[in-house]
């Protein structure tokens, strides 16, 4: 009895679903993500500032390295080693809230693009074309155009 309900139930889901679908024309666009985010000038200039800024911290641990070898007290090297030590774990922990900060508005700021491209272009739906196996229309190099 169960299972010719839930047979039932399923048989009237899928023809409902079906007459919706013929009530409401769906335009299917698939976009290659890797391929916008690779192209965006917003990512490429994160990744810059991001290498910039880790390099000026590998530089500051370099130094705080030499200043810890010079001391020659024990119990001073080891404070100011302590020291260094919660300095470098507080800058590289804010260093890394900031870059997840500005991934997040990039990632905000493309996705913006991908959907206003999108409407502009009469699309319902978009996906990413590495989870379509197959359909839709490929706006890719559309949306690479209009993302910055």
């Amino acid at each position: 009895m169960k299972k010719s309900y839930l047979l039932l139930t399923l048989v009237t889901a899928l023809v409902l679903g079906c007459c919706t679908a013929c009530k409401f024309q769906t335009k299917v666009a698939v976009v290659d993500l890797a391929a916008v985010v690779s192209n965006s000038e917003q990512v490429k200039a994160l990744q810059a500032d991001q290498n910039a800024k880790g390099q000026e911290l590998a530089q500051w641990l370099q130094n705080a390295q030499t200043e810890v070898n010079k001391e020659s007290d024990a119990k001073k090297k080891e404070a100011l080693l302590q020291q260094y030590n919660t300095a470098f774990a507080q800058k590289r922990e804010a260093l890394a809230q900031q870059y997840a900060q500005q991934l997040q508005a990039v990632d905000a700021s493309i996705t913006q693009s991908i959907v206003d491209e999108a409407k502009k272009m009469g699309y319902t739906l978009v996906l990413a074309k590495g989870a379509t196996i197959y359909g839709g229309d490929d706006i890719t190099e559309d949306v690479k155009k209009v993302v910055k």
